[in-house]
């Protein structure tokens, strides 16, 4: 591995199938949850290229896992 790499973890923003893999759920949950409002764009995930607002995702890994954590704490109790 090159020395000068970033390992994913460090980067900010990451494409979704790897911030999939490093939050260990599914492109859907992720779709799911920001459909209903909990991820939120600029804070959790962004567009990114110049496809007029429909590039690929980027997701911000330690918003994302803050704010699911609060949420699951809150919504997910049994």
């Amino acid at each position: 591995m090159d020395s000068t790499a970033t390992p994913a973890r460090q980067r900010v923003w990451m494409s979704t199938p790897e911030a999939c893999a490093a939050l260990g759920m599914s492109r859907e949950t992720l779709r799911k949850l920001r459909l209903r409002g909990v991820l939120v764009p600029g804070k959790h995930y962004r567009r990114w290229g110049c496809t007029q607002g429909r590039g690929p995702l980027q997701w911000h890994l330690e918003n994302v896992e803050a704010t699911i954590t609060g949420w699951s704490r809150r919504h997910l109790r049994p």
